[in-house]
């Protein structure tokens, strides 16, 4: 059985049909992602009504423009309900908006500062901006558990990132003909700090490339992954499955 860790389940009109969907394709559990505080009530809500549904809560660096660093207080309000697992996703984001780089600090500090003290996982968003994050992770020297979603570095990106104690989360890009020095990167992360994602709606894996996406097509981003590890499909659904029970405590 496989655990999604980064949906977005509230794209979706009938919630319960695709994680029903989901599960007969041996997605167990899937962790819905939030990117803005709409979005973190909307999660929370879906993960307190659905078996086997989680949320995060933050906002996203693409979402910021909209708040106030004391909205953040609300995020930390709603962290603390019994179905959130996490913060995130959160972040920095220099390709959408490279003018607001103090701003896209300030929150992901502030956020990653509300994981601290209530010892939760966080969920980071990093687009043309890893260098900085990497500078940034080392100074912050960060104690809880954290996952790089989506990743599309290099090699020497991610070694940086584990030597930090980052794990590294894949999505269907993973599954692209095209993506083959990111599967040599891949191949070169340790068992331990590999989880994959759908992100779903977004980047539908081969076959279903430029469909809609959804949690069910996790299957082909570990079967893509079972291929570079050369491991057999249930052993490393095993390792994913373990690894994500370790970062959200599920």
């Amino acid at each position: 059985m496989l655990i999604d860790t980064h949906a977005h389940l509230y794209s979706y009109e009938d919630v319960l049909r695709v994680v029903k969907d989901s599960a007969d394709f041996g997605v167990e559990t899937i962790v819905s992602i939030s990117t803005d505080l709409a979005t973190s009530k909307l999660n929370i809500d879906i993960a307190s009504k659905i078996e086997n549904v989680y949320s995060t809560v933050g906002v996203h660096p693409c979402d910021i423009e909209q708040y106030k660093i004391d909205d953040l207080v609300e995020i930390q309000n709603l962290c603390a309900l019994p179905k959130n697992k996490g913060i995130g996703e959160i972040g920095l984001d220099f390709y959408h908006s490279n003018d607001n780089r103090i701003k896209q600090f300030e929150f992901f500090d502030y956020q990653i500062d509300i994981a601290e003290s209530k010892n939760m996982p966080i969920v980071i968003h990093a687009r043309d901006s890893y260098y900085e994050l990497i500078e940034y992770l080392k100074s912050k020297k960060i104690k809880s558990d954290f996952v790089v979603h989506c990743f599309t570095g290099s090699k020497e990106i991610a070694a940086k990132l584990v030597d930090l104690g980052s794990y590294i989360s894949f999505t269907g890009i993973i599954t692209f003909k095209k993506s083959s020095e990111l599967r040599e990167v891949a191949a070169f992360i340790p068992d331990d700090k590999i989880m994959i994602e759908t992100d779903s709606p977004y980047l539908s894996p081969e076959p279903n490339r430029g469909k809609k996406n959804y949690p069910k097509n996790l299957i082909y981003i570990a079967e893509c992954f079972s291929v570079i590890k050369n491991l057999s499909l249930e052993d490393m659904k095993k390792i994913l499955k373990d690894n994500s029970v370790e970062f959200y405590k599920l």
